[in-house]
């Protein structure tokens, strides 16, 4: 730890922490728009200044100095208010005001714009520049990002970024002086898996998402934490929400994760969320018609196909896109209530190898709970094509699913068509349910709390951003009134119960408690939780990243 005095009060920080990060660890804002922890810092917005004594110093020796490039040592003293400050930032402000517009009513970065937030509070209240603003159009970068380039202020963030992390520099600067703009090169459009990366780090509304674009204002937006489902790396992300529509996902630091980052897979990958397809009501099966019905008749006929063929003689088959707690309701269910062997893990296509970025992985499982359905269920439950040869041995099934764009080789559909009653648990209109005897609507990610468990056996929380579609209901309830209609009986009351009876009765979750799995989440077999921290990119991810 460092020992470092700031505007007269001794504090003790993190070694090597920038001053903009010491800062935040202790609650103090500094201005700054160039800098990110995650890119090198190139000290060229100028907005990050500083008053400073460097340790050991043998006078009152004070210097400006930018906070983003100067890390704090024992002994340094910082001041980040007197009269000279607060003059270099409010020119720092001016310059960088001179040709921009003032679009805030038009501007989908209003409500979370660090511009107009710092210009508020750090600025001068007026500008001197008289000339002409430069106004260059609007222009698209790639298939996912537009840029205005009347907003930027050439903080360089989105140039770096493409150069350290997404590995293709098709980002640059053209022109040179007053007239910069931040451009792709001829022919090379911005149009790598991380392209939205660069919307997030814009501090000032010139990167657009074209997913968000006139959406939504930010401050009509509701939020929770989550994980992101479209791999089994469990990017953590933040799910904003409006009126029971998913608006927008966003990642959420964790260093030990996806640090500030996430895929475009994920970003925009949740169109089956708000999707029209989505299933709400139950269905039954009328001849060449499924029938809206009421969760009684769901319920009657399943019990009555298990009692007609024999629950020995069901399959029921697990999804890999359903939480730890879903999944161990669904084996009690197959265990205690079908009473039957015969179950297997639906699970959705993956790619040959994990792409790799400079500074990102995207693993090639596309399931964002496998390795949680593999501890829950067992490592030897039947996968991929051989859940096909689960069904031939079947004369019915339970099959739960919830992966979007979900397709069905001719194996599986001879297997399913060859069945006397097939149950099908989906959250929209698919290949499965137009097979189906009865049809129950389920719940997306978005929809329901419990945990995923990612690829590092890293425990991590979902949190409901609104309530199910329609008459969709949880899977575990579902389970829950399905496994009563066949005389057996679950004492699940809500999320938390089914997540104390999966760690009860599944060593392999043992120690993994609400507390334990926190913000960053709990690896199992650690034996204890990470540390909540404040330090570091943490502290900063909390106080600038939103």
């Amino acid at each position: 730890m460092a020992k470092i005095t700031m505007d007269g009060v001794e504090y003790e920080v993190s070694d090597g922490l920038t001053v903009v990060q010491a800062s935040a660890e202790v609650g103090i804002t500094v201005p700054h728009y160039c800098y990110h922890p995650e890119l090198k810092a190139p000290a060229n917005c100028r907005m990050c200044l500083i008053e400073l004594t460097p340790p050991g110093a043998p006078g009152p020796i004070r210097q400006l100095a930018t906070g983003c490039s100067t890390r704090v040592a024992d002994g340094m003293v910082i001041n980040h208010e007197t009269p000279q400050v607060k003059a270099g930032r409010a020119l720092s402000l001016e310059a960088l005001l001179a040709h921009h517009p003032l679009d805030c009513p038009t501007c989908d970065q209003a409500g979370e714009c660090e511009l107009q937030n710092f210009s508020h509070q750090f600025g001068k209240g007026f500008g001197n520049y008289a000339e002409t603003k430069k106004t260059p159009p609007r222009k698209e970068l790639g298939p996912n990002v537009d840029i205005v380039a009347t907003r930027c202020v050439t903080c360089t963030r989105c140039t770096r970024f493409t150069e350290e992390v997404s590995g293709d520099a098709v980002l640059g600067l053209t022109n040179r002086g007053g007239k910069n703009e931040i451009d792709i090169y001829p022919g090379i459009p911005l149009d790598n898996k991380l392209s939205g990366n660069v919307v997030d780090i814009c501090p000032v509304g010139a990167l657009l998402s074209t997913d968000f674009m006139y959406k939504s204002r930010p401050w009509f937006l509701d939020e929770v934490d989550s994980v992101c489902t479209r791999c089994s790396k469990g990017c953590n992300i933040t799910v904003e929400h409006r009126d029971g529509e998913t608006a927008r996902l966003k990642p959420r630091f964790n260093e030990d994760v996806n640090g500030f980052w996430m895929c475009d897979d994920g970003r925009y990958g949740y169109d089956f969320v708000n999707s029209a397809d989505r299933l709400r009501m139950p269905m039954t099966r009328d001849g060449d018609d499924l029938v809206a019905c009421g969760w009684s008749d769901v319920f009657d006929r399943i019990a009555a196909a298990v009692k007609d063929v024999g629950g020995e003689n069901v399959a029921v088959i697990a999804s890999a896109w359903s939480s730890n707690e879903e999944l161990h309701a669904v084996r009690r269910f197959a265990t205690e209530a079908v009473r039957t062997s015969l179950v297997g893990l639906l699970s959705a296509a993956g790619d040959d190898d994990d792409t790799v970025y400079p500074g990102f992985t995207i693993e090639k499982d596309k399931n964002p709970n496998r390795t949680g359905a593999r501890l829950i269920l067992g490592e030897e439950v039947a996968e991929d094509a051989a859940i096909w040869e689960v069904l031939k041995r079947a004369k019915a099934a339970v099959i739960f699913s919830g992966m979007p764009d979900a397709e069905l080789s001719d194996d599986a559909v001879q297997a399913l068509e060859a069945l006397e009653f097939l149950a099908v648990i989906d959250t929209a209109s698919s290949a499965l349910t137009a097979l189906a005897d009865v049809v129950i609507p389920g719940t997306t990610f978005t929809e329901k709390d419990g945990c995923f468990t990612n690829s590092q056996k890293r425990v991590q929380k979902l949190n409901a951003a609104h309530g199910p579609l329609g008459a969709s209901m949880r899977e575990w309830e579902f389970v829950k009134y399905a496994a009563e209609a066949l005389g057996a009986d679950f004492d699940y009351t809500d999320d938390a119960s089914v997540t104390a009876d999966l760690v009860a009765s599944t060593p392999a979750f043992e120690g993994v408690t609400p507390e334990a799995v926190g913000e960053r989440g709990y690896v199992l077999g650690s034996g204890e939780a990470e540390p909540e921290t404040n330090t570091g990119n943490y502290a900063y991810a909390k106080m600038f990243w939103k």
